[in-house]
């Protein structure tokens, strides 16, 4: 291993926390750091002002630092876990096929409350649930003696009283309140939601959208239940997991799409988590760098927005970082958004006489106060009132673009924030400044996850090639699709995995990436991909400055997954080339799953 790519370890005791909020992160869901060696370590994430470290601290032994260039990603496990006991447990909500995940977490002995949210769009559909701890025998799923709910609508339960000291968390209910037989049952309650065929089924949200169709209860928790409609539906179960004795449980939860497990008040904070929008999030501001808030459009005025982040802050934002802004009650599938002019503003603009109907004016943004905004038409200042305004696209010549930033992060909260920024401390409290914007400190649990951009290691799916040629053997050109097939599905190579990162060719193809420093490596895994690549005959082809730096030709489905790993040291120029092989073009259908180059470390 290259010294300058390890990661620093740091020796020395674990100091005990003081905290209550560290505790209860330690105990609850352990963050997860991923290295740019690949190592996921878990325990609780920290980042000191003024350092260029991250420390993870886990649960036993000794913490581990990493320099911010070389932290591939941050998975915030406590995330969502509200300092009441209510958490998202298990976040299995990836839309990929067959995808299983487990968790741990200490309970004490009584009633715990689960919610299980599940979706599914189109192709196969499947739920399990599991789960293993003390007096239960081997893993069971949940429903096998260990799952109640109420018989009657009016029994209540108060919520959990949190984590306790030691990090275990409370139940609700007394165990005793189990083999009471009057008031609970060995069974949970079902939801079935269906019957909106324009959903767009891609994560658990889509629930509070769709029409519930069914209700009762049932001891399996699975699809099972749901006779019609076998796609496009989602479920939800509720009820009560029986920890018999204080100790470690371990959940699992598998699905065939998407789906998440709750302990506690699911409810009290669903529409954050599940991905849609909060009540108090009318606009959907576009960010540079693919940057995303949803929140209030206050006002607008010197070059500047003033905006509010649910759950975050008020901040004032440059307008050269913003891209564009949109009412969300607009469905901008409706926009026909080709009259947008190079180098000007454009304003949409709902008909007086048709609300429905929305029109698009050029020009230049002025200002935007609570009653109208300004802009410039032909050199004329015209007032829009903001009930009419649906939309406004940022792309005025007279706006310098953002400067490079450099190394930088890019922060996903709760409420569906993605935030490009550069992050400053976190600990019990976050603390960024948002690239062109304010510098804002919101609690530690509106993190999601966290990734470096610019660092040593940059994700090719997340960049736009220079250059694309899409040269066909007859007269079809396919044009390369990211972290999707040619069919609209996840990619999966003929090594039956399933890939969630990867650029998808077609013969001929020609990638083009200029390397903007000096770079160590190329890595990639590369194949055939599943449907229709199963007669495909190709050549792949890694090139620096023009030579070949690694080639191999009669690629079929039977190469499974090829394993690419190329040094780059002194390329400027990088292409990723997939040739016509024995077969003409049929079926070279091709993929570069997880395709990344490895900067050399900063000095």
């Amino acid at each position: 291993m290259h010294p300058a790519a390890s990661v620093c370890r740091q020796v020395g005791k674990v100091v005990a926390c003081c905290a209550a909020m560290l505790s209860i992160a330690l105990h609850t869901s352990a963050d997860s750091l991923q290295t740019l060696n690949d190592e996921n370590i878990l325990g609780y994430v920290t980042l000191k002002r003024g350092s260029d470290g991250v420390t993870i601290t886990p649960e036993k032994g000794d913490p581990t630092t990493a320099k911010l260039e070389d932290i591939d990603s941050v998975s915030f496990g406590d995330s969502q876990a509200i300092f009441s006991g209510d958490m998202l447990l298990i976040n299995n909500d990836m839309g990929l096929r067959n995808v299983a995940k487990t968790k741990n977490i200490k309970l004490r002995a009584g009633l715990h409350r689960f919610v299980i949210p599940y979706w599914q769009g189109a192709g196969q559909h499947s739920l399990a649930t599991s789960v293993m701890g003390p007096g239960i025998s081997g893993q069971q799923p949940l429903g096998n003696g260990n799952m109640v709910c109420f018989r009657s609508k009016t029994d209540k339960h108060e919520p959990s009283a949190g984590i306790d000291k030691e990090g275990y968390r409370l139940p609700e209910l007394p165990l005793k309140t189990a083999s009471n037989i009057r008031k609970m049952q060995e069974r949970c309650e079902y939801r079935i939601y269906a019957g909106d065929p324009e959903a767009v089924f891609k994560n658990v949200g889509v629930l509070n959208t769709i029409p519930l169709q069914q209700q009762g209860r049932t001891d399996d928790i699975s699809t099972g239940i749901v006779h019609s409609p076998t796609t496009n539906f989602g479920m939800v179960f509720e009820g009560f997991f029986v920890a018999r004795e204080d100790g470690t449980y371990t959940f699992g939860l598998q699905s065939d799409d998407g789906s998440q497990l709750y302990l506690g008040e699911a409810a009290n904070f669903m529409a954050d988590a599940l991905g849609s929008t909060p009540i108090d999030a009318p606009w959907q501001i576009e960010l540079s760098r693919k940057g995303l808030i949803l929140g209030q459009l206050k006002t607008i005025a010197n070059d500047k927005a003033r905006l509010h982040m649910p759950l975050v802050s008020d901040i004032e934002l440059s307008l050269n970082h913003i891209n564009a802004v949109w009412d969300k009650r607009v469905d901008l599938n409706t926009i026909d958004r080709s009259k947008e002019q190079p180098g000007q503003d454009t304003v949409y603009i709902r008909d007086k006489n048709d609300p429905v109907k929305i029109i698009s004016v050029s020009g230049k943004l002025l200002s935007l106060d609570n009653e109208a905004l300004s802009f410039d038409f032909r050199g004329s200042a015209r007032k829009i009132t903001r009930d009419r305004l649906a939309g406004l696209v940022l792309n005025h010549t007279d706006r310098l673009k953002p400067e490079d930033p450099g190394l930088y992060q890019v922060l996903r909260l709760r409420g569906g924030h993605v935030v490009p920024c550069k992050v400053i401390e976190i600990d019990k409290q976050a603390r960024f400044k948002i690239l062109g914007g304010s510098e804002v400190a919101p609690p530690r649990e509106v993190l999601v996850s966290m990734r470096s951009e610019n660092g040593r290691r940059v994700d090719l799916t997340r960049r736009e090639p220079t250059a694309e040629e899409a040269i066909p053997y007859f007269g079809l050109k396919l044009p390369h699709r990211v972290n999707r097939s040619f069919s609209d599905s996840p990619i999966k190579l003929y090594d039956a995995k399933t890939y969630e990162r990867g650029l998808a060719v077609h013969s001929k193809s020609r990638l083009h990436y200029k390397l903007d420093r000096p770079a160590e490596r190329f890595k990639a895994t590369f194949g055939l991909m599943e449907p229709g690549g199963r007669l495909g005959n190709v050549t792949a082809r890694v090139l620096g400055d023009g030579k070949v730096l690694w080639e191999q030709a009669d690629i079929t489905a039977e190469s499974t997954a090829i394993e690419v790993n190329v040094a780059l040291k002194g390329v400027e120029r990088l292409v990723l080339e997939v040739d016509f092989g024995q077969g003409q073009s049929v079926g070279d259908r091709a993929a570069w799953c997880n395709p990344q180059v490895i900067y050399a470390a900063s000095k």
